[in-house]
């Protein structure tokens, strides 16, 4: 296959359209149409920050954006004894820890029976395979076996 070959197959390339103004430098290819494009653009960075900024500039929007995110957490009554509640929650952490530990031991405990339970199946197939043990002249050792009975 010659190379003119596969040029012939491409479709041909649209010309590349580069205007050059009066002081030789190139202008915009799209011409009135880019921009309007930049224009829309630049419409759209200003419009988005300024709507954003009108639109949350209402206490009661900031409000319930504060709510709804949960900026603050304040106490749930301003008389609580912060120093109790304190306290209240390291009591709970302490005793989910105490859960954990146990859970923990029970697992390995758990575990620690498994390995062994598959250590002894394991431990009574190979006797078992040991005694069954076959090969080419077991036959003949089953034979020999009897005979020595009988006699």
């Amino acid at each position: 296959v010659s190379p003119n070959h596969i040029h012939a197959q491409l479709p041909p390339k649209p010309p590349v359209i580069v205007r050059l103004g009066a002081a030789g430098r190139s202008t915009m290819v799209l011409g009135r149409r880019g921009l309007q494009l930049e224009a829309w653009k630049f419409a759209v960075y200003l419009i988005v920050p300024i709507t954003a900024s009108v639109g949350y500039n209402d206490p009661e929007i900031q409000k319930r954006c504060a709510d709804y995110f949960q900026f603050m957490k304040y106490p749930a009554n301003p008389n609580t004894n912060l120093r109790e509640e304190f306290e209240e929650l390291k009591k709970k952490r302490e005793a989910e820890r105490e859960q954990r530990a146990e859970y923990a031991t029970q697992m390995r405990k758990l575990q620690e029976t498994a390995r062994r339970s598959r250590e002894e199946a394991a431990a009574a197939a190979s006797e078992e395979e040991q005694r069954r043990q076959k090969g080419w002249f077991s036959w003949l050792r089953r034979g020999q076996g009897r005979n020595e009975a009988e006699q």
